[in-house]
């Protein structure tokens, strides 16, 4: 993702928790954001980076003292969500300033068909928890999101013929 740094140069970033998709889970991101543009990053990682993910899911959760569950209906579905943080700055994850990761994990079923499933995915940040709760509070008291870009690509192509 080779626009990612040249898209968000222009900004003063400063204090800004950047949220990225699966797709902008990269070292190089977490380094620009945190090194070059004094930001916050929140990047999803799924099963797209194999290696870090698998390291993710063996983390020790069972330690895990910050646990959240959510429960909602809409747009043809139930879903669950278990979340659970777990702090990570003397475990080693080998990503760029991690300090934090969330592990969420998705049970949901189709209203119409009954069909059910799960999928887990992992939330990796800068943010030590005490960070975050600011940014929490922050929210509920403004009833608004903690200044944040969310980053997504879409991009469409072409190719010179």
């Amino acid at each position: 993702m080779t626009c990612f740094a040249a898209l968000l140069d222009p900004y003063d970033l400063q204090g800004v928790t950047v949220t990225g998709d699966a797709l902008h889970t990269q070292r190089e991101h977490a380094r620009f954001l945190v090194e070059a543009k004094k930001a916050h990053y929140a990047f999803t990682l799924k099963r797209n980076q194999k290696n870090l993910y698998e390291h993710l899911r063996t983390l020790p959760w069972e330690k895990a003292t910050a646990k959240f569950y959510d429960r909602t209906t809409g747009h043809g579905r139930k879903e669950t969500r278990v979340v659970q943080a777990l702090t990570v700055t003397r475990l080693g994850v080998g990503f760029p300033h991690a300090a934090q990761v969330a592990r969420v994990v998705r049970h949901r079923t189709d209203t119409k068909t009954g069909k059910q499933s799960r999928e887990t995915v992992y939330v990796i940040t800068d943010l030590t928890s005490r960070q975050a709760s600011r940014h929490s509070a922050h929210a509920r008291a403004s009833h608004a999101a903690p200044p944040k870009i969310h980053c997504t690509t879409r991009v469409a192509s072409h190719q010179e013929g």
